[in-house]
């Protein structure tokens, strides 16, 4: 017989397409009483560069002005979300390539169980946007479960 689920990590994207994977995750951590960790990764490869003013001591005061405001909002979504459980439950932001830091996090927090949802893409949009799942499945010391979204 399979051990239950003590520890479960949300990672999340704040995206429609992860309310399911939200709501699967605080259902399992409610009936397996497990603790829930909702994580966001900031993909720093994504921050906006601006071109010709960000060489300059004003451009990159702006762009770490810009940043930290990104970071606070990230926070207080993650803060938001964490509010909707209905129970008690740990937020982690942090910042990196988003497949590696999954893992990282699932690793250090000895997780039994990643939820993350996924965005149902085929073809290019899945080979690009898929990338994060697709590295967490195969890369996971635990289990991983992807969460489609339901068919409108």
């Amino acid at each position: 017989m399979r051990e239950p689920f003590n520890k479960i990590i949300l990672a999340t994207d704040f995206l429609k397409t992860s309310e399911d994977a939200r709501n699967r995750a605080v259902s399992l951590a409610k009936t397996y009483k497990a603790e829930l960790i909702a994580l966001h990764v900031l993909d720093i490869d994504e921050w906006f560069f601006p071109t010709h003013n960000f060489y300059t001591e004003e451009g990159f005061d702006k762009l770490a002005e810009n940043q930290a405001q990104i970071r606070q909002q990230r926070k207080d979504a993650l803060k938001e979300l964490t509010d909707t459980f209905e129970l008690d439950a740990e937020a982690i932001l942090t910042e990196g390539d988003p497949g590696h830091e999954v893992i990282r996090i699932a690793e250090e927090r000895n997780a039994d169980l990643i939820v993350l949802g996924t965005h149902g893409h085929t073809g290019w949009n899945r080979f690009t946007i898929g990338a994060v799942v697709s590295f967490v499945v195969k890369h996971a010391h635990c289990d991983v479960l992807a969460v489609r979204p339901r068919a409108k």
